[in-house]
């Protein structure tokens, strides 16, 4: 088995997330056209306990199965490898057979002082399957993420969402003709669907190439002989911060919906009508608000490990650099996405989901997209530098300004659910910012801001010229022409940073499949390298 490089394994998971991203939009979009959004918002009120459910029970080990699965095949030692891995099976399969069985046993409870709406009490039975199929995959997760193999768990999201589009074209359909409650159900019964086939996937992917054999070949060259409670300890102090976060998160997500139906509410609001708002909120702006995070998310995976080693051997500047790296690359992929999202906003929700209704609260939103971009490879360094807790913290912070801006603006009539809007672009700057000063303190702050500038520019390009197509349009904005201009402004954008320099053909090149034909046309471009 041939181990991937750092870059290797980010951009296979990032091609692999634009992917399922985009599959992402093709089953919300048709989940959304099949059921509507007040079948969504039943959905939505259910997902977030599946949130604080999954945190319980995986506790942060699939990150430490990462961390000390590298370890040990770095000092070829099958030996803990094997320690790691039947300890930390046995703790999250007997979490989750009691997490599931608590489920069940308190469904009565939690439908009467949980749930805010009555309807979406199928919605959450149909959800406890997927509890224990995710917490077994996250095993598999953490062990191939160990192993630097990335490509089994890019082909089985992949398969995931292609399971899940195929059955709410069945299930959805079906089910909606009888209650909206029902077609809720069927949507969740399609993610146990989808969920399950990505860990069959990921069972034959280890068996047939991942055996420990072929990640440690024999003869080992050590084996540790360190006893069980110092392997369960050496897991535990990686998982119990990333647990703590992950639950406080949880809660705070858990509470979202409460208080901004809630809110809604003592807004004057019907029961009905703000679920539906909280279903085009949750289920339609804000998925395709944080579509750009795919890059930025499958670059702090990698960061995490190699920030850690860079530390560990004092290499300083290298994490400097990886910081600067960063930054440039949230900046590439936020940019442009805040331009489209700013400008574009109504008739592109229109154009996706029917509903040009969202657009006023993604709009709202768009001009942060970078700040929440930017948390994602911040928190991964700050993981690497052994600074989770101080992550953790920064993190309860913004969620916790988020529920209390919710109370103050959404409340009020004026705003209604666009004071969620602002309330969550708030949190989005505030916590990115406190991630940045917690790096900037722990390893000081060096890049190179031309490149930040050359991307703005570019930006502005690709506005200019999006508003030149669209003029004459208006509100009524056809999908094609919509289309002209995003694709147009994207090829546009490439150029000019190809042109400035921002990329290079060696650069683009190193991207999987597709990477030699575009360094060949960007050989072509004038002022390209």
């Amino acid at each position: 088995m041939s181990r991937q490089t750092f870059l290797q394994g980010a951009l296979v998971l990032m091609m692999a997330g634009i992917v399922t991203r985009l599959m992402g939009f093709v089953y919300r979009i048709v989940l959304t056209r099949l059921i509507g959004a007040e079948a969504m918002g039943l959905f939505q009120i259910v997902f977030p306990i599946l949130g604080l459910a999954l945190t319980f029970v995986t506790m942060g080990f699939p990150l430490a199965i990462a961390k000390l699965v590298a370890e040990a095949v770095a000092k070829r030692d099958s030996h803990r490898v094997r320690r790691v891995m039947r300890i930390s099976s046995a703790c999250v399969l007997a979490s989750a057979g009691l997490c599931m069985g608590l489920m069940y046993a308190c469904r009565h409870l939690v439908a009467q002082y949980w749930l805010t709406d009555p309807r979406a009490y199928p919605t959450y039975l149909a959800m406890i399957p997927v509890v224990g199929v995710i917490a077994v995959a996250s095993l598999y997760r953490g062990y191939f993420q160990g192993i630097q193999d990335m490509t089994p768990t890019a082909w089985a999201s992949i398969l995931e969402q292609s399971v899940r589009i195929i059955s709410i074209w069945g299930l959805a359909a079906y089910f909606v003709r009888f209650s909206l409650a029902y077609a809720a159900m069927a949507a969740m019964i399609g993610m146990v669907l989808g969920e399950l086939s990505g860990l069959l996937f990921l069972i034959w992917q280890q068996r047939r190439r991942a055996r420990m054999n072929q990640v440690v070949p024999e003869p080992a060259y050590a084996r540790t002989s360190e006893p069980l409670r110092a392997t369960l300890r050496a897991i535990t102090q990686l998982s119990l911060p990333v647990t703590a976060s992950r639950l406080i998160w949880s809660l705070l997500s858990a509470a979202e919906p409460i208080l901004v139906l809630r809110a809604l509410g003592l807004a004057g609001v019907p029961l009905k009508e703000a679920t539906a708002l909280y279903g085009a909120y949750s289920g339609m702006a804000i998925p395709l608000l944080v579509f750009p995070t795919v890059v930025t998310s499958s670059l702090a995976t990698n960061l995490v490990p190699a920030v850690a080693e860079a530390q560990a051997s004092g290499n300083v500047e290298r994490i400097r650099h990886r910081l600067s790296q960063s930054i440039t690359v949230t900046a590439m992929v936020a940019f442009p996405a805040s331009v489209v999202f700013t400008f574009f906003a109504a008739p592109l929700t229109r154009a996706i989901y029917g509903d040009a209704h969202v657009g006023p609260m993604l709009a709202i939103m768009a001009p942060f997209v970078f700040m929440l971009c930017l948390q994602s490879p911040l928190t991964g360094i700050l993981q690497g530098l052994n600074r989770a807790g101080t992550a953790m913290v920064n993190s309860i912070v913004g969620g916790v300004a988020r529920l209390a801006v919710i109370l103050v603006l959404a409340t009020r009539p004026s705003l209604g659910i666009l004071g969620v809007s602002i309330a969550t672009a708030f949190s989005f700057a505030l916590t990115a910012l406190l991630h940045l000063v917690a790096v900037v303190r722990e390893i000081g702050f060096q890049m190179r801001t031309s490149s930040v500038v050359r991307i703005g520019v570019a930006s502005a390009a690709m506005l200019a010229y999006m508003l030149l197509i669209t003029f004459r349009s208006g509100s009524s904005l056809s999908g094609s022409r919509l289309v002209l201009a995003l694709v147009g402004g994207m090829i546009l954008y490439f150029a000019l940073l190809c042109s400035f320099r921002v990329l290079t053909s060696y650069a683009v090149g190193r991207v999987p499949k597709v990477g030699p034909w575009l360094a060949a046309i960007v050989r072509h471009l004038p002022f390209a390298v």
